[in-house]
């Protein structure tokens, strides 16, 4: 009896050593399971942060430069009048007479150019470097100068009548960059198209060619040791734009560790080894404000779609506001003299069309009536630009219909692409046509591509795909014919919205 008394308490202890034994791995496992999970999602939100902050930078120095451009075509606009005194004025007020330090206008008459206009900051002072005698022959790229007295970029912005040369003081341009704002958590450098540095935090490396190369371009998601802060960061690459096109724009940001985090869920992690038995009442009770967490997940989620259309939308507004208003300055500028009458009737279509670009709504729908009104005004405007090239536009909509709703600037879009993407010819005009068809609008246009492999649909139709897409609307439908491209855009009822 004894014996099988001590045999049974071996036994005992043997399988509870064995349970505890199980008990622990599983702990274990489990913890190092969930360690490696929340930390590869902490390392991937990480990496999220990191490229949105990256790309946030890229945003803001486009914008500075898409500024600077604005004045600078300004400028160009008032040389090709000759009215020196208004370029002036536009120096005197804008940010650029901080760096910008001579300007020379080249009038062409066709075969050559010759200086017509020309002004320094300080006529006293002038380096000789900047003085030029001739138009350079790639004009089309910033140039690099560099003399005892000191650094300079010429930029030249293409005009209706000729080139305008800009000066820029290369010190004076990163004093107004990084003047009380050095940058240690992003910052960013431009290079010329031959590696020279034009803006970097540290003034002593503008001026000299970039050591480092890559195998291909553009440079992304590159992890790096930084010369200016001496720790490792993230760097991209952006692609500018405007005049400042030829040149590179890098943005470093600085790696950010989540270590509280991490150190925070080590910490919970552990105790669940100390609970024992408890560990999968925990286990459950976590896996149940997942499962919470994912249901608001997917909620955020809904609205998040809702922000991106509407962000889709006023993208694109910022996308086609410059050069839409360029080519109608122009086209108002040629009908002034022309047509005066004709152009106050242009200047009010102009006004309305741009009233609309900018009002404000959020469910980024609009009534069929509003829409065919912005058609109507916008093809007029392009009409006379492109003249006899555009066949008029066709328009069949009964009034029972206009008053439900499609997708905001729909049709302004697919006129828009219908002009960029096809050949323009007076012996065979662009045909647009938009009729009402089985609930449906029916925006057809005839086809003559500029380049047989261009997306004909492009980045607009992309955006009122999606805005579709978030009210749940069945009936979006692009086909593409060999002598017509055609769009349909389903009605939107008030109820969906």
């Amino acid at each position: 009896m004894l014996m099988n008394k001590y045999i049974t308490s071996f036994y005992f202890k043997r399988n509870r050593f064995i349970i505890l034994g199980l008990s622990l791995f599983v702990i274990v496992s489990i913890y190092v399971l969930m360690f490696r999970v929340i930390d590869h999602r902490l390392h991937t939100l990480n990496k999220r942060i990191l490229k949105e902050m990256s790309f946030e930078k890229s945003q803001l120095v486009q914008k500075e430069f898409d500024d600077f451009d604005c004045v600078f075509h300004l400028m160009g606009l008032a040389a090709d009048e000759g009215q020196q005194k208004f370029m002036n004025k536009l120096i005197d007020q804008d940010s650029v007479r901080q760096f910008l330090i001579a300007y020379t206008y080249w009038r062409s008459d066709g075969l050559n150019f010759s200086k017509s206009l020309e002004w320094y900051a300080d006529p006293k002072a002038v380096d000789p470097v900047i003085k030029s005698t001739a138009l350079p022959e790639d004009f089309r790229k910033t140039k690099f100068i560099k003399s005892e007295k000191g650094m300079y970029l010429h930029v030249y912005v293409p005009t209706d009548e000729g080139i305008l040369q800009l000066t820029l003081d290369l010190h004076k341009l990163n004093a107004y960059f990084w003047a009380g704002n050095p940058g240690t958590r992003a910052y960013f450098e431009v290079y010329d198209a031959n590696g020279i540095c034009l803006i970097y935090p540290d003034e002593k490396q503008i001026g000299k060619k970039r050591i480092k190369s890559w195998k291909q371009y553009p440079v992304k998601n590159n992890l790096v040791m930084s010369d200016y802060i001496l720790m490792e960061v993230l760097l991209d690459e952006y692609k500018f734009k405007g005049t400042f096109e030829n040149n590179r724009l890098f943005v470093n940001v600085l790696l950010m560790l989540t270590e509280d985090d991490v150190r925070d869920i080590s910490n919970k992690t552990f105790l669940l080894g100390a609970i024992g038995i408890a560990t999968m009442l925990f286990f459950m009770f976590l896996l149940d404000i997942q499962n919470r967490k994912a249901k608001r997940l997917r909620l955020k989620n809904l609205e998040y779609q809702k922000e991106d259309a509407l962000l889709r939308f006023e993208n694109l507004k910022r996308k086609v506001d410059p050069h839409f208003l360029f080519n109608a300055l122009g086209s108002l500028q040629q009908l002034i003299g022309k047509d005066p009458a004709q152009a106050k009737v242009f200047v009010g279509k102009m006004a309305k069309v741009y009233r609309k670009f900018l009002s404000g709504d959020e469910s980024g729908l609009a009534t069929i009536r509003e829409e065919l009104a912005l058609a109507e005004e916008y093809f007029f405007m392009q009409k006379i630009r492109f003249g006899d090239t555009l066949s008029p536009l066709k328009i069949n909509v009964t009034p029972e219909v206009i008053s439900l709703f499609i997708p905001k600037f729909s049709l302004q879009i697919l006129i828009e692409n219908a002009i960029k993407h096809n050949e323009l010819r007076k012996e065979q005009p662009l045909s647009i046509t938009i009729e009402e068809q089985e609930g449906r609008l029916v925006v057809r246009n005839t086809v003559l591509f500029k380049n047989p492999d261009m997306d004909a649909a492009g980045y607009g139709t992309k955006m009122i795909a999606h805005v579709y897409d978030f009210y749940q609307v069945q009936g979006f439908e692009i086909q593409y014919h060999d002598a017509d491209f055609i769009v349909y855009l389903p009605f939107i009822h008030i109820d969906s919205r």
